[in-house]
């Protein structure tokens, strides 16, 4: 079942903050492969919910052994491929994400359900204020 958002005034200003500040896109490698251009996964749903980043990219087709997640110098890499004859029309399809430096990488969770890969990113975690004893 897709959720539809409703258009508002600052919806996709909010969007694109969240966007801008704590997932920037990296360049995406526009190599040919052996079944012709890779395609972009398509970002459906991006939110913050104050705890951390979430996010829903389409990905009918590919099972979860086909869909791979690597980081590496602060960029989350999202590549899902199938070597599946009977599929080869489905194209090998990569995003590639800048992760902030306030965002817990070593927490980061991924589920594959129904064709949607769901990402959660948490935020990390603030240090506290420190009081300093004066002697």
């Amino acid at each position: 079942m897709t959720t539809h958002y409703p258009i508002s005034n600052g919806i996709f200003s909010e969007l694109n903050r969240i966007v801008n500040h704590t997932l920037a896109p990296a360049g995406v490698s526009r190599q040919s492969s052996q079944r012709g251009e890779h395609k972009r996964a398509s970002i459906e749903a991006l939110s913050d919910d104050g705890e951390g980043v979430k996010l829903r990219l389409e990905l009918p087709g590919y099972n979860k052994d086909e869909v791979k997640l690597s980081l590496d110098d602060g960029v989350l890499a999202i590549i899902a491929e199938t070597q599946d004859e009977k599929r080869s029309f489905l194209s090998k399809r990569e995003r590639r994400l800048k992760i902030s430096d306030e965002m817990d990488v070593e927490n980061i969770r991924a589920k594959l359900e129904n064709g949607i890969l769901y990402l959660e990113i948490p935020h990390r975690e603030k240090a506290k204020p420190k009081t300093i004893k004066v002697d």
